[in-house]
């Protein structure tokens, strides 16, 4: 008895502890800014300043920058940490950035251990010129760098001893990153938009099929209002199972915080295949689909499918019987049965691919 109550204190506490909340500034003072220094790092002309009071009066760290390759090169401040981020899912930022060249940038995020080991991430959303402007990048999934010392896979959080948080150019850029705000945070990070899943065009389709299905993959313009998107026309004999499903590649990388998958399309389908299947890949092979599914029509029709309602296909192998969304890489549209008609044919139409928070 002393022994299961024992354990159940233990678990408790430990509960608890994971449950404390991280609000862990970077650097020093309340904001994390002060005592970051400039990361030399080559391929960059960079200097680091003060910028006193521009930011509804707080102050900030301004880093001006040159880059003059076409080579991909970090931009970054340093700090020291002086806590535990232990239990930290996001790094919380205010921030300006003013370009006068090149393309938007990404945030990115190196964390150093006690032993030499690191361990990086670069956001996956642009970072845009503006007003100052509250940003995350969420601490999940970070991969060890190419020069890490440690072995293992992920950060030992308890063990970080030093940060590196900046910005990673494409192409030569000038300009400026203010930093008002940089700290750890057990907040859940939340996207502010939704994201498009095959980025600004109607994405790079291919089709998977049984060998028994013929078809024709397109991207004309007959979307919604002339807008470009899939269309998959495609014949198969009836009176056995039959797949015929187009798929696009996720062309982002950061996944966390999104709930749901939504998209616009039309479809006819044969009958006796009940609806559409719509999956989500991992990098490794694994496959979730949507049940229920959706339907076909004859109209445009724009579906939310929130994760929760994805199940586990069979046909596949998972090795922790869990959707994960950081390892999720392609968007599979199509559909699957045993058709009536002796040869059945469908067409579906697919816009607007995204995910959303």
């Amino acid at each position: 008895m002393r022994t299961a109550v024992l354990v159940a204190t233990v678990g408790l506490l430990a509960a608890c502890i994971d449950a404390q909340e991280v609000n862990l500034p970077l650097g020093g003072g309340a904001s994390g800014i002060e005592g970051l220094k400039l990361v030399p790092l080559s391929g960059v002309e960079a200097k680091v300043a003060v910028a006193a009071g521009v930011d509804g009066g707080r102050d900030a760290v301004k880093v001006s920058f040159v880059k003059t390759g076409e080579e991909r090169r970090l931009v970054a401040l340093e700090a020291g940490l002086k806590g535990d981020p232990t239990g930290a899912r996001a790094v919380a930022l205010r921030y300006r950035l003013t370009l006068k060249t090149g393309q938007p940038p990404k945030l990115a995020l190196v964390v150093w251990d006690d032993a030499g080991g690191s361990w990086f991430k670069v956001g996956g959303d642009p970072v845009l010129a503006g007003d100052f402007t509250d940003g995350r990048l969420s601490v999940a999934s970070l991969r060890p760098t190419a020069f890490s010392q440690a072995i293992e896979g992920s950060p030992p959080w308890d063990r970080i001893k030093r940060v590196w948080v900046g910005l990673v150019f494409d192409g030569p850029a000038e300009g400026a990153l203010e930093l008002s705000q940089a700290r750890f945070t057990s907040q859940p990070y939340k996207p502010a938009h939704p994201l498009r899943v095959t980025g600004t065009g109607p994405g790079e389709w291919s089709a998977g099929q049984d060998p028994a299905v013929t078809s024709k993959l397109t991207t004309p313009d007959e979307g919604p209002g002339g807008k470009p998107c899939m269309k998959y026309e495609f014949k198969e004999p009836g009176g056995r199972h039959m797949y015929a499903i187009p798929s696009t590649p996720v062309l982002s990388a950061e996944l966390e915080g999104y709930t749901a998958l939504r998209f616009t399309y039309k479809a006819t389908i044969p009958a006796g295949v009940n609806g559409l299947l719509v999956c989500v890949g991992e990098a490794d092979g694994t496959q979730y689909f949507a049940d229920p599914p959706p339907q076909a029509s004859v109209d445009w029709v724009t579906v939310t499918l929130p994760f929760t309602q994805f199940k586990f296909a069979t046909w596949t192998k998972d090795e922790n019987d869990q959707l994960d969304l950081d390892q999720v890489n392609r968007v599979f549209i199509g559909c699957h049965g045993t058709a009536q008609p002796a040869l059945a044919e469908g067409t579906i139409w697919v816009t607007d691919v995204e995910f959303v928070p």
